[in-house]
């Protein structure tokens, strides 16, 4: 199947942030501080190349251009319009803000942390591949704001052309006679149906740096697809280019489509056997390359294979029985058709690399097997293409037994996915939006704040302890390994408050609720400057503060 004109369009747009991320990290690794508007015109130059040369080929498809484009629109304002009016992270947890304070610290200083004494200031961060950071304090310079600002609106446009990747994957692998446009909605109107793990993975869980890297996982899964189809040194560096943005965002993703990789280059026996190895060579020759000097600076990385955290399990109740047996259906379906050979490996893979994950949390004594669960956020994008497979090849059966025309049947499909998508979309209009910990008011607040006292001598009554987290170690750049960090009663909201009823405590407070604040903390404070819903508040009578 020739490229398509949305393909270019995507193929660019990944060309773009991937030189974007890759340069900025190469910068960096030799020396050179960063400049946003030197890699600005090195990652336009990177686009406008991947376009001139896949444009050349391009086949022209107004209806897929149309499904690609819807794809990525809508998911890309419907994720806006979940985050007004701030567009601020809407997430929570103590990851939002460690991954944040290291935006903030490339913000000011325009190149990656060094320095071993800022392990006590950015603790694992130091050592994080930090791909999705870089962008987006590149996205807040190029549009004069900051990487707090961008962050939420740069991830979100990644998610967004996931979608349009997912949908590019489902139309390639969709049998030639089906329905293809149609049927490859379809799949991406599914992945909301796995919501949890492919919306609330940033919105909810704060996993900003696994979701940018998905992005890239999934195109270098398209690139894979097009080398399938047709092998060529031009989508084995697809492939490359995607997976380098990959490793230098989150590694982790990277070993299931290395191992569809070598499976696919295995399979194609009627390609000489040194082209493959040519075409390989290519394709990982740039990741390992990255690999290699990520891992040379920064050992303790390495440590994050047997690492614990909260991850959501992929329950039946969440997933529902009939989601999860169509997928099922799907990669049956695909196992049984060397066209689709693709989207079964990449599940089977993403299986074995889960499994070998468990095996190390279980060695490494890790409470629960946080990685081996993280495996489900990249396994819903084959799953949902496999559905979307086992819809069409169902479709097609059904369609030749009652003997419909292909005008018909072709349809048909469109109303057929349009009420899918209707039913998709009628409870995520209804879902409540998550409450923000990391708020406009709330930041004005505490920026305030600082004119009137040190960071050392603020404290913080916020109705949530990850607001008041966010503020001490990102806003406040307060060390984490040290000092009030080290005191969990410095973030509890019931400790905060007894603090403010008691006295000869800190002077200054910041608070993004004033008027959720207790009676006796309202009264009995002086309010020096509202910010909306939020202040920032002196204590009236003796203080005390340190710093």
């Amino acid at each position: 199947m020739p490229l398509i004109g949305a393909e270019a369009a995507a193929a660019s747009a990944l060309a773009f942030l991937a030189a974007s991320i890759a340069s900025a990290y190469l910068a960096d690794s030799v020396g050179l501080a960063i400049s946003p508007l030197a890699i600005l015109a090195l990652s336009l130059a990177a686009a406008a190349a991947t376009w001139r040369r896949l444009a050349r080929e391009r086949a022209r498809d107004a209806p897929a251009a149309i499904g690609f484009w819807a794809c990525l629109l809508v998911t890309f304002a419907w994720l806006l319009w979940r985050a007004r009016p701030d567009f601020l992270p809407t997430g929570s947890g103590p990851d939002l803000a460690h991954h944040l304070s290291l935006i903030e610290y490339i913000d000011r200083h325009w190149r990656l942390p060094r320095d071993p004494s800022l392990y006590e200031y950015l603790g694992e961060m130091v050592d994080y591949t930090p791909g999705s950071h870089l962008l987006a304090s590149l996205g807040g310079a190029w549009f004069r704001s900051d990487g707090l600002h961008a962050v939420f609106p740069v991830v979100a446009a990644t998610v967004a052309l996931k979608a349009g990747f997912v949908y590019l994957v489902a139309r390639r692998v969709l049998p030639a006679d089906a329905a293809r446009t149609p049927f490859a909605l379809t799949a991406v109107a599914l992945l909301f149906l796995a919501r949890v793990h492919f919306i609330g993975s940033f919105t909810e869980q704060s996993y900003l740096a696994q979701v940018v890297s998905e992005l890239f996982a999934v195109a270098m899964w398209w690139a894979l697809v097009v080398w399938d189809q047709a092998p060529s040194r031009l989508a084995a560096l697809l492939f490359a280019l995607a997976g380098v943005a990959a490793f230098l965002s989150w590694p982790v993703w990277v070993g299931p489509l290395m191992v569809v990789l070598a499976a696919l280059a295995l399979l194609h026996t009627d390609v000489p056997i040194g082209t493959r190895a040519q075409h390989v060579l290519i394709a990982s020759g740039p990741i390992a390359l990255a690999a290699a000097i990520h891992g040379s600076r920064h050992t303790g990385g390495f440590r994050m294979a047997g690492t614990g955290g909260f991850a959501i399990w992929p329950t039946p109740a969440l997933l529902g029985w009939w989601l999860i047996a169509l997928a099922a259906a799907g990669l049956i379906v695909c196992f049984a058709s060397r066209r689709t050979w693709a989207v079964a490996i990449l599940a089977a893979a993403i299986g074995l690399q889960a499994a070998a994950l468990y095996v190390t949390a279980q060695s490494s004594g890790a409470a629960a097997p946080y990685l081996t669960l993280k495996m489900f956020y990249l396994a819903i994008y084959p799953l949902m293409v496999g559905a979307a497979v086992a819809i069409a090849t169902l479709w097609r059966l059904v369609a030749g037994a009652v003997n419909l025309s292909a005008v018909r049947s072709t349809r048909l499909a469109w109303a057929l996915a349009a009420a899918i998508a209707i039913a998709v979309a009628r409870p995520l209009a209804t879902a409540p939006r998550p409450r923000p910990v990391v708020t406009q008011a709330v930041l004005e607040a505490a920026t305030w704040a600082r004119s009137q006292a040190q960071p050392e001598c603020i404290d913080y009554l916020t109705s949530d302890l990850y607001t008041a987290y966010w503020l001490h170690v990102a806003v406040y750049g307060q060390p984490r390994a040290s000092g009030r960090a080290m005191n969990d009663e410095t973030f509890d909201t019931r400790k905060s408050l007894e603090r403010w009823i008691l006295p000869a405590g800190l002077p200054i407070g910041v608070t993004d609720d004033f008027e959720g604040l207790p009676r006796d903390i309202r009264t009995n404070v002086d309010v020096l400057h509202r910010f909306g819903p939020a202040a920032v508040v002196k204590r009236r009578g003796p203080s005390s503060c340190a710093p």
